[in-house]
């Protein structure tokens, strides 16, 4: 293992030669990867099954390699005389040499092969459509190529998609269908024009549909990733012909919802989904749970919490037996809404503890998601072992982190809301050449984890732990004032944390009769607070900013001391106070911890000298002023004088 000064010049030294050229998937990271096509290989076994229910198909004839093969290639315009079987025979022949004589080059692109694969898209469109269907299953024989774009390949693929493309407006359902089957072999399917065109065709009629179509239907929507105008229209079929779909064929729909980004709308459906897939558990396999999980997280909301609960509940002792992927979407099910299930996470914990060096980064990067995010502490701190020991394994993937280097810095920001750190790691993310793999010309453009990582390193290390790299200042405050929350203005729509900021202020005047003020302390976080500033002297509250100025305004800093007061910032009588509001995301559902992010806000604001007040949402009095003030005033009972507390208490 790399010692992190050595992890730090490897990653950067990496970083240069990565950033030099365009990156692309290459062998050696296919592996992650790897399950997206299990995946899809499953779904399409899945069918394939439906298809042979109605009509079994009949085995591809071999075909022997002619021991005139040469002559016949110098002289195929004669041989094949303009007739398309010949040509088609022609063909296997050459797909079947090329698989007997491959010697690391591209067979493919051979020279002998040019004129006749000139003459063979010159026939195509002569082709009846069972010949165009066993020139698509020749193509797929082929073994795996170096490139989709190697000339010959990318001629004859493009020129038989060009044919299918002209096909469409002739073709049935079926007939679609069966050659979007045919296309899925050669892996093509979002590199060509046709199976996007069939789905165009048959999206006008999804609501009619047989299940068996739309499975298939479904199917091809995941594989281009593109929704259609009309994905109510599948959610309204699949609720309508539920009880015809097996658990594998939920599975099947459930991917072309989640791939597409398209949630489920229609509680019941969902709720069939949670019962189905809960009584049936013991015998669903992992990619189809794994495939579900993932819809039931993206769509699930309040209302379907117990049946998370109750699949929660019944996935513990099935817990041994998932893979660690399955086992990851597990932990994750239930993180969008603040669900966080103890016994579950408990094994999954343990699992993952013992196989840390088969995690990928992102299963890592994700897990140490859902124990930040959870703030859950488990039995002899087994939760803390796994984020060091995930911590303690980064120097063995330079690579991975190379290929994905927001998921790296996204890591170490939620390793970091659970103060697990290293220096010399937030160092290498600050890189400049790092950061220019990570976010390319567009750093402006990087996400919330990345100055929150930033400000950790210069809150939560501000007593000199920290010398490394830093993110730069004009792209913190650009992020920042990208992804906070506008100011609660009353002229506005007002979301329900907006109106609670906005009634503690009136709440506060009224109590007061001195304004306080609703600013971005932190402006790495989303959510403002209230400052307000005591005067120990006498007991009363002053006004905030310099006293050239009304209030502080929101410069998308981190508001220190000296920020907020000005040249009043050494004078120790005076307290600044923030009255920070948590609302119903701040805290994970039925314990009402705070969320791991909520928790670090409230830890730096007291490391910047802030006194803090919090409020949470459960036990805020919407309703009634007088409970408001009643409430406000026991809060703010430290900061009152004697003759206030008589008051109240009379």
């Amino acid at each position: 293992m790399l010692k992190p000064a050595r992890f730090l010049s490897a990653l950067v030294r990496r970083t240069i030669t990565q950033s030099c050229y365009k990156r692309v998937h290459v062998t050696g990271n296919a592996a992650v990867k790897k399950f997206v096509d299990s995946e899809n290989d499953y779904a399409s076994a899945i069918l394939r099954n439906v298809v042979l229910k109605r009509s079994v198909e009949l085995p591809v004839t071999a075909h022997e390699i002619p021991a005139d093969m040469e002559q016949i290639l110098k002289t195929h315009d004669v041989w094949c005389n303009g007739d398309p079987e010949r040509v088609l025979l022609l063909l296997r022949h050459i797909v079947a040499s090329i698989g007997h004589t491959c010697d690391g080059t591209s067979p493919l692109e051979d020279v002998r092969f040019t004129e006749f694969i000139t003459t063979f898209v010159k026939l195509v469109p002569t082709f009846s459509d069972t010949q165009l269907s066993q020139a698509l299953e020749t193509l797929a024989a082929l073994e795996e190529i170096k490139s989709i774009y190697e000339p010959n390949y990318l001629i004859l693929w493009s020129t038989l998609d060009s044919e299918c493309l002209e096909r469409v407006a002739n073709w049935n359902v079926d007939q679609l269908l069966h050659f979007a089957d045919q296309w899925y072999p050669l892996r093509l399917v979002k590199q060509g024009k046709f199976v996007n065109k069939a789905i165009w065709k048959i999206s006008n009629r999804l609501r009619k549909l047989p299940p068996d179509q739309l499975l298939r239907t479904v199917f091809y929507i995941n594989l281009t990733r593109v929704p259609v105008e009309n994905m109510m229209d599948i959610e309204t079929n699949f609720h309508q012909n539920f009880d015809a779909f097996s658990i594998d064929n939920i599975a099947v729909l459930c991917m072309g919802f989640f791939k597409t980004e398209t949630p489920i709308r229609n509680s019941e459906l969902l709720e069939k989904i949670y019962h189905q897939l809960t009584t049936q558990l013991a015998t669903v396999e992992d990619i189809a749970l794994t495939a579900i999980l993932k819809l039931l997280r993206y769509s699930s909301r309040i209302p379907n919490v117990s049946s998370m609960e109750r699949l929660l509940d019944a996935l513990v002792p099935e817990i041994p037996r998932l893979s660690s992927l399955a086992c990851l979407h597990v932990a994750l099910l239930g993180s969008d809404i603040h669900v966080c299930h103890r016994e579950t996470l408990t094994l999954i914990v343990e699992k993952f503890l013992q196989n840390i060096d088969n995690l990928r980064l992102k299963d890592a990067e994700r897990m140490a998601f859902v124990l930040a995010h959870g703030n859950i502490s488990l039995k002899d701190n087994r939760d803390m072992l796994l984020l060091r020991a995930i911590l303690a394994n980064i120097p063995n993937r330079v690579a991975e982190i190379v290929q994905y280097p927001r998921c790296y810095i996204s890591l170490l920001h939620f390793l970091s809301l659970r103060n697990i750190y290293d220096t010399a790691y937030i160092s290498a993310a600050f890189e400049r050449r790092f950061l220019q793999l990570a976010y390319s010309k567009n750093i402006g453009g990087a996400g919330r984890e990345a100055v929150a990582l930033d400000a950790f390193a210069a809150i939560n290390m501000a007593d000199g732990e920290y010398r490394g790299n830093r993110f730069p200042d004009n792209a913190f405050r650009l992020v920042c004032k990208l992804t906070q929350d506008y100011l609660p203005n009353p002229k506005y729509k007002l979301t329900k944390s907006d109106r609670m900021l906005l009634d503690i202020q009136t709440t506060f005047s009224a109590i007061w009769k001195v304004p306080c003020q609703i600013l971005h302390l932190l402006p790495h976080y989303q959510r403002p607070d209230i400052l307000f500033c005591f005067d120990e002297r006498s007991r009363k509250v002053v006004a905030v900013g310099d006293t050239s100025e009304d209030g502080v305004p929101n410069t998308h800093d981190i508001m220190k001391r000296e920020n907020v007061l000005g040249e009043r910032s050494c004078d120790s009588n005076l307290r600044l106070v923030a009255i920070v509001v948590g609302s119903w995301n701040c805290y994970v559902r039925n314990d009402r911890r705070r969320t791991g992010g909520y928790e670090m806000k409230l830890t730096q604001l007291r490391k910047l000298n802030y006194e803090t007040i919090e409020i949470p949402w459960y036990e805020w009095p919407v309703y009634s002023r007088d409970d408001m003030r009643k409430y406000l005033e026991t809060k703010l009972s430290p900061f009152l004088s004697k003759a206030r507390k008589r008051e109240m208490i009379k």
